[in-house]
């Protein structure tokens, strides 16, 4: 009885409350039409001629959720998902009974609540059915409504149009990169040049002043001994770059032929067979339209506060912009924090984000991303990945489509928007091993002299897809011939026509019990998958890749191979974070930066562009200094850190002046990033020169400790008070040191 009467409370509420309610539990944005996805079903004929048409399944059109049907407190009113009928009239007309029939097609339109009358008999107060006019085949869905996840049958559709974005992003991003090197090759020699004449300068006023001057031939000679390492330098840079332009040349070259190949080859059957294969139903017009037509290179897109004019590009100034846009969300962070995180960007290295749950890891990708105009797509890592399909997806030689990935969908996207900075961030990336599916791809990061290709699967399908096609055509047209049928006969029309279908079936090889439908299913959507999928793709150069990480019992230990490629940024708990010191540097930052930056757009090549690490410098400070470390307590303890990684600390410490730190901070952040975490072994096991493991540590911590005496560093949090913690706690831990203990 209770029941009863929620329901007829429900029946009793007004339509627009009813609505609303719909919208609040579909998620659907409050006072626009109410717009699904479903399937068109013919679910009933009489005898009289009349049928019922449904939208069934129905879905969210932006995410692709099955919609059901609210609940009254605990009640379920229908527990099946929600369908629409179809009235009479402009939306029956849309397509034929025998698609209808098929329950194929999809379609999508805005609904209604029914009448009063079906409601009550159905007690159910939110019957709906669609709209009188407004349903369209998903085919026909105007590009303004922006559509991209509806299942299967809307991603490939959506996809179709991928293609020839991606391959003309791939021709233009080479080029600019060729252009790139162009320009670098001419600064070279130009500085080449100026450093020679300074050289020979030097050697001149040398011998000018030889006659008297005994001591200052010896300044004279040193300096021209530093010109000539210098000159020396810059030639086997030179020397480098103009090898590395010569190969990335020839790859431009051999990958331009390949892809114009193939592009030609699919353009070749899509261009001469254009009709036919809309006929046939092989592919839709507006699928041919965006393989055909070329891509126009437009503006980005985004409206707001251009970085360049705002702060005249400079890195330095970002960090208190990001601080002030973060408070605004309710995020405090510190600034030399934040001038980390853009020195991390700057160096286009993978970065890992550690803390505990809470501690503000993807928070500050995504408040980041926001904050410059970006865009930022989460990850979650499943605990069953075992291998890089997990990651960047595979090829279904039964499907015969490419199986597509969040990831890889999120890098085709940044491909479409090469202005936009675009973060993917691996949540939880340590549920599964590492190394098992991130390695393929760890190893394509390596590569920093150009953008790393993704190879997905083989370019011989495409050729197969072509000649298949091309195949399958030319019998259909002798089938025609034969049976007298013209060239705008439809499949519908060659398959009604008996002697049609039989020298399709006789030309084929196809048995009497084999349907051409299904070869034809087949053939659509291995060409479909042709022309939304590229066999390879390249790296864009807008993306950023971060992982998050959270270490204990359920997660697994990051391998010194993941180790030594990444810079792992640990956050604190903020319940322990100093948030009168933050508030204090907003105020002190906010009367030195413009009124309002909310709006702030920055291009990726602002941040910083993809380079090799610089030249192993061993007249650098610092370079000195590692080198010493790492000979003198690293490699005793058996933690390697060698030459790639001096290598990346160069090029981190000098992307960390130009987002505002010093050097001795830089310095700091990089035994923070690239060494601490590698620390765990047992202090009670000698070390390789025989000595005590606990007196090099103590040892290094000293070293550090006088290194940075006297700096900026604030020691309180810097590699230092971390040493001092990870001694503290292996005493307590059987002498176990491991910088993950808490």
């Amino acid at each position: 009885m209770a029941e009863e009467e929620a329901v007829l409370a429900a029946l009793s509420r007004t339509s627009e409350e009813l609505l609303q309610e719909l919208r609040e539990a579909w998620d659907m944005p409050a006072g626009r039409p109410i717009r699904v996805v479903g399937r068109l079903t013919l679910t009933w004929r009489g005898s009289d001629g009349a049928d019922m048409v449904f939208l069934n399944e129905l879905e969210h059109p932006e995410t692709g959720v099955g919609l059901v049907y609210p609940r009254i407190g605990t009640l379920v009113i229908n527990p099946d998902p929600v369908n629409a009928s179809v009235p009479p009239g402009p939306s029956r007309t849309i397509t034929d009974a025998k698609t209808l029939a098929s329950g194929e097609q999809w379609a999508i339109a805005e609904i209604e609540l029914s009448t009063l009358e079906q409601r009550r008999r159905l007690r159910n107060p939110w019957v709906v059915t669609v709209r009188s006019g407004t349903l369209r085949l998903l085919s026909d869905l105007p590009d303004e409504w922006q559509v991209q996840v509806h299942g299967a049958q809307s991603v490939k559709r959506i996809s179709a149009s991928a293609r020839e974005e991606i391959e003309d992003y791939v021709r233009n991003s080479v080029l600019e990169e060729d252009q790139e090197l162009a320009r670098s090759h001419a600064e070279n020699i130009r500085r080449l040049a100026e450093l020679a004449t300074s050289r020979r300068q030097a050697e001149d006023d040398a011998r000018a002043m030889l006659a008297g001057l005994n001591d200052e031939l010896a300044a004279q000679q040193l300096r021209g001994d530093t010109a000539r390492q210098e000159a020396d330098g810059l030639q086997q840079r030179l020397t480098s770059e103009r090898d590395q332009f010569e190969r990335q040349q020839r790859h431009i070259e051999e990958e331009t032929q390949l892809m114009e190949l193939r592009y030609r080859r699919l353009k070749e059957l899509l261009s001469e067979k254009r009709d036919r294969l809309i006929a046939l139903g092989l592919v839709d017009a507006g699928d041919i339209d965006a393989v055909m037509w070329e891509n126009e290179a437009g503006e980005e897109g985004r409206s707001g506060i251009r970085f360049s004019e705002a702060l005249d590009s400079d890195l330095s100034r970002l960090a208190p912009v990001l601080q002030i846009e973060l408070q605004k969300k309710g995020l405090l962070y510190p600034q030399a924090l934040l001038r980390d995180f853009l020195a991390l960007l700057r160096t286009r290295d993978l970065v890992v984000l550690a803390g505990d749950s809470g501690s503000g890891k993807t928070s500050l990708i995504r408040a980041a991303s926001e904050a410059i105009g970006g865009v930022c797509t989460v990850v979650p890592v499943k605990p069953n990945w075992t291998g890089p399909e997990d990651l960047l997806g595979y090829y279904n030689p039964v499907e015969r489509s490419y199986q597509a990935t969040p990831f890889l969908v999120a890098l085709q996207d940044a491909a479409r928007q090469p202005d936009v900075p675009h973060f993917i961030c691996l949540d939880e990336m340590n549920l599964a091993r590492v190394e098992h599916y991130f390695a393929d791809f760890l190893s394509l990061l390596e590569q920093r002299t150009d953008l790393p290709t993704i190879q997905l699967y083989t370019a011989d399908e495409e050729r197969h897809v072509v000649v298949e096609q091309g195949l399958f055509l030319h019998v259909e047209a002798e089938a025609r011939r034969r049976a007298g049928l013209g060239n705008t006969a439809t499949l519908e029309d060659i398959l009604g026509n008996d002697q049609a279908n039989a020298e399709i079936h006789r030309l084929s090889g196809l048995t009497d019990k084999e349907s051409v439908l299904i070869y034809h299913g087949r053939l659509r959507r291995s060409l479909a998958a042709q022309m939304r999928m590229p066999t390879s793709l390249t790296m864009p150069a807008n993306v950023w890749i971060f992982g998050a990480v959270n270490m204990d019992d359920t997660t697994h230990q990051l391998s010194p191979k993941v180790l030594d490629r990444v810079h792992v940024l640990r956050f604190g708990n903020p319940m322990l974070a100093d948030w009168d010191a933050i508030e204090s540097e907003i105020d002190a930052a906010a009367g030195t930066l413009p009124a309002d930056l909310s709006g702030l757009l920055i291009r990726s090549d602002e941040i910083g562009l993809r380079q090799d690490y610089p030249v192993f410098d061993r007249q650098d400070d610092n370079v000195r200094f590692l080198s010493d470390v790492s000979r003198r307590h690293l490699d005793p303890l058996g933690v390697e850190f060698g030459l790639r990684a001096i290598r990346q600390a160069q090029g981190y410490i000098n992307a960390a002046v130009t987002a505002g730190l010093s050097k001795d901070e830089a310095l700091d952040n990089v035994i923070r990033h690239k060494i601490l975490p590698k620390m765990a072994f047992d202090t009670a096991r000698p070390a390789g020169n025989g000595r005590a493991r606990r007196e090099i540590l103590v040892e290094l911590r000293d070293e550090l400790s006088k290194r940075f005496e006297g700096t900026n560093v604030q020691m309180d949090a810097s590699s230092v008070a971390e040493l001092d913690r990870m001694i503290r706690l292996a005493e307590g831990n059987n002498g176990i040191v491991n910088y993950w203990l808490r």
